[in-house]
């Protein structure tokens, strides 16, 4: 038997079945409350009592509940957590309802639609993506509706989907919407799951095509539209889930920007990922990155656009000259320079303030902030004027000052305005004559009442009367019995008392309607002002916008600027003949976290006539990755317009920079270390130019040594003879060192090690020349192993050299399997024929990592027994 349920609960049970995958925020007086599964869900994590209240035919339900004023906190956790939100309100007046309130959903809250500003990074964008497949396309779309940026890029061939990948990880969106199946992409959606975790997905069943390429054509002009059919489709896609979510105007929507790799220094995840340039390798954070160095933005807006300049390079010389123009201007003018960095720091992110006026969410703080923003704009402008580049000029031009907003704003609102808009004291006394005399009255009510009973008692004569108010009968004159005679023909009779009566009249009518009506007066009018001015504002979000991105892109300069001069940089030249050339080259983040040690800094030379691969050799720890890191992140500093630290430099702009550097597998699709490794750097060959950077680091460890070797050379080989690229190859296979005999346009360059008896020291020097050593066993040794360990590695590695030595003596004409013999019988020496007998006869294509530990440990166990080292 079904159970019949309250009116109220059977109300929310209908709403809710259309609102089944979020938790449903229900409006009841001044909470939300939460039942039934809901109510269980919300108390467990945000960790609030669970409690009951009748549902019908003597039957509780779960119920939990929410204050609303403070319900963005708690919706925030949630979202944190990877749920969504429905917000159901009121949608009519409880006063004249008939019956029950009747609600509405009125926005749904997703990880990527959340505008509430404690849920939002300061200097980072929350993204909200949408992939969308057509034929042989994979088209990606992508919108901050916090700051109104939209952007688009499509993708075909082989790569496509590892490219999509890549803009993943570079947007990192807090909400992936995929139309059609996740399942449908599952390279995607195993990079999501390893790469992406915060990323929460939502599937979209597709809705009729000719709808949203409708929402695509009325929402953008034609010539900002994708020209791919498939890329209008994925905008109108998203463009419908926005619709669906927020359920408002998305006017503030209305930059739609293609991402093109033509345009743009191409990163892929890996070098992102290796460079550590936006975030570390430990925890995803900003320390340690090029970007916690380079920013000293004042604004919020500015920080989230060093990290897009940073993750998207310039190709352009003429753009890149334009930022060097601004920063050495700037170094020119510090006084201009400093001036400007207090102004903006005085500037709020009023970019998202915008959106939340658009949406409907913002208050009267939100218009204050935008109100202090905005009044320094003037002062900008005129500071600017100082200034002789080009860049600098034009944005002080690009900048409008918005005077009659912020007049409207100052006039209007309140200096320390509550939080709420509805509770009322948020306009300025003086802006409304009717909002004002409201006040006067409920302010000044007693006294007006005061006066009154005197006028009227001299008025009449009658000493004993007396104004008096009650809640049934409301205010009233009450006079006795005894001096009825000397009522005036005025007076309403209202109320007979067996010793009195009470009387009305029009005057105190008309303030009884005032005074009772004036408190919820003073807040509706209040109110009603406020969204007039929202409306104003929200007419002039877009010119307004134009200006937030002009304050933006003026902070990122002067940060730029300001590391330049606390951090001694230069600005670098840029040629046309395809050369690398650095004199003196630090690394910008290891020189920052070196305390009081001085860094050691180096020369680079890459060419395509005598230098175009690098091959360097020399010790673990000596500092080969450093310095190839250290390259890349000038290029890509370069190449952002940034001074960077070399005593001097002249860099021809790359395509691509490529890294392969570290050992790391990928459990969630089943691929070891070395497949990985091969991967990479099949997708570096392929992808890489006769203007690509390539920074590659020990290709070929993850397999045995002769395999190893052959493909390590078979790619630096490769790389020489068909991409051509700058290339930078840190390996310890000795033998590639060879590799400069026969070609022009390989070097060898090794790192500068001082030996002192057994001991060595790395002096962080990279020198012309292959290193002859290793020093893999002294590297261990200052790790700290156990003396004896290091005894027997040495033991070991002398036999292995003369085993070494013995081969290399043998006949030119000697076969292969002779050849070998002495280095068997090294191995045989060493393990002893029964444990290399049992390691012959592993098969280690086929052992899970867990079993090769098995079999290592037995050998182990094994060979302990057979040489008495137990």
């Amino acid at each position: 038997m079904a159970i019949s349920y309250t009116p109220m609960l059977e109300q929310y049970r209908e709403v809710k079945s259309r609102h089944s995958g979020e938790i449903l925020f229900f409006r009841l007086g001044d909470f939300y409350e939460m039942f039934f599964e809901d109510a269980e869900t919300a108390s467990r994590e945000l960790e609030i009592t669970l409690t009951s209240r009748e549902g019908g035919q003597n039957k509780r339900v779960p119920m939990c509940g929410v204050p609303y004023h403070a319900a963005d906190n708690y919706i925030a956790k949630l979202i944190s957590k990877g749920y969504k939100v429905a917000i159901c309100e009121q949608v009519e007046d409880p006063k004249q309802a008939k019956g029950i309130v009747r609600r509405e959903v009125v926005k749904i809250i997703t990880p990527g639609t959340v505008l509430a500003e404690a849920s939002l990074p300061d200097k980072a964008n929350n993204y909200l993506a949408l992939l969308y497949e057509e034929a042989d396309e994979l088209c990606l779309t992508a919108t901050d509706i916090s700051t109104g940026e939209c952007l688009w890029a499509i993708f075909a061939g082989s790569f496509r989907t590892t490219a999509v990948c890549d803009q993943l990880y570079r947007l990192l969106p807090a909400e992936l919407v995929v139309v059609g199946k996740i399942e449908s992409f599952p390279a995607i959606n195993g990079f999501l799951g390893q790469r992406v975790p915060a990323c929460a997905v939502t599937t979209l069943a597709m809705p009729d095509s000719l709808l949203v390429n409708e929402l695509s054509r009325q929402h953008f002009a034609d010539e900002e539209l994708p020209g791919s059919s498939g890329a209008q489709a994925a905008v109108g896609y998203l463009l419908y889930y926005l619709h669906h979510t927020l359920k408002s105007d998305l006017s503030h929507v209305n930059k739609l920007t293609r991402v093109d790799a033509q345009d743009y220094l191409v990163l892929d995840a890996s070098t992102l990922r290796n460079l550590e340039i936006t975030r570390n390798m430990r925890d995803g954070g900003r320390k340690g990155t090029l970007l916690a160095v380079l920013d000293f933005t004042k604004t919020a807006m500015g920080g989230r656009l060093l990290k897009k300049w940073l993750e998207f390079p310039l190709l352009s010389p003429v753009g890149i000259f334009k930022r060097q123009d601004a920063i050495a201007d700037l170094s020119d003018k510090g006084a201009t320079r400093e001036t400007l960095g207090e102004l903006l720091g005085e500037i709020y992110d009023f970019e998202r303030i915008l959106t939340r006026v658009e949406v409907g969410s913002a208050n009267a703080r939100d218009l204050s902030a935008l109100k202090t923003s905005l009044s320094v704009l003037p002062e900008i402008k005129v500071k600017l004027q100082d200034c002789q580049a080009a860049l600098l000029t034009g944005i002080g031009q690009a900048i409008k000052t918005h005077i009659d907003v912020t007049q409207m704003i100052a006039a209007a609102i309140v200096d320390n305005p509550p939080f709420s808009i509805r509770e009322g004291g948020i306009i300025r006394a003086g802006y409304d004559l009717e909002l004002d005399e409201l006040r006067s009255i409920a302010r000044d009510s007693k006294e007006w009442i005061q006066e009154l009973e005197l006028r009227e008692r001299e008025a009449t004569g009658i000493r004993s009367l007396k104004i008096g108010y009650n809640k049934v009968f409301g205010y009233y004159i009450e006079v006795t019995h005894a001096n009825a005679g000397a009522v005036p023909p005025t007076y309403i009779r209202k109320q007979t008392l067996v010793n009195a009566e009470r009387y009305i009249t029009p005057e105190l009518k008309e303030f009884e309607t005032k005074v009772l009506g004036a408190q919820e007066k003073i807040v509706n009018i209040e109110y009603q002002l406020f969204t007039t001015i929202k409306d104003y504002i929200k007419e002039r979000i877009c010119e307004i916008q134009q200006t937030a991105r002009q304050i933006a892109q003026l902070d990122v300069l002067i940060s730029l600027n300001e590391a330049a001069v606390r951090f001694n940089y230069v600005r670098p030249g840029l040629n046309q003949s395809r050369e690398l050339i650095i004199k003196d080259g630090r690394h910008p983040v290891v020189e920052r976290l070196l305390a009081g040690e001085m860094f050691v800094p180096n020369d680079t030379g890459l060419n395509h006539h005598d230098c175009e691969i690098m091959i360097i050799t020399g010790p673990n720890m000596a500092g080969k990755s450093t310095y190839m890191r250290q390259v890349a992140l000038l290029v890509i500093m370069a190449q952002i317009g940034s001074f960077i630290p070399v005593r001097e430099a002249s860099i021809c702009p790359v395509d691509r920079i490529f890294t392969r550097v570290g050992a790391s597998d990928d459990l969630a699709t089943g691929q070891s270390t070395f497949m990985v490794e091969m991967t990479e750097t099949a997708q570096i060959i392929k992808f890489a130019t006769a203007n690509s950077l390539l920074i590659l680091d020990e290709i070929g460890r993850g397999t045995s040594t002769f395999d190893g070797m052959s493909i390590a050379r078979a790619v630096v080989e490769y790389i020489k003879d068909k991409v051509k690229a700058k290339t930078m190859f840190a390996t310890h296979y000795h033998e590639l060192t060879e590799l400069a005999e026969y070609s022009k346009v390989i070097k060898n360059y090794s790192v500068a090690v001082k030996e002192r008896g057994n001991d060595i020291v790395f002096l962080r020097r990279i020198i012309p020349g292959g290193a002859d050593k290793s020093y893999g066993v002294h590297v261990a040794q200052l790790a700290g192993l156990p003396k004896r360990i290091i005894e027997r590695a040495q033991q070991i590695l002398q036999d292995l050299e003369q085993c070494k030595a013995d081969v290399n003596s043998e006949a030119p004409a000697a076969g292969k399997e002779e050849s070998a013999k002495p280095v068997a019988a090294a191995t045989m020496s060493l393990f002893g024929s029964g444990v290399a007998d049992e390691l012959l006869a592993v098969d280690v294509m086929t052992l899970t990592p867990l079993e090769a530990l098995n079999v290592l440990y037995q050998l182990q166990n094994k060979a302990r027994e057979e040489t008495g080292r137990l």
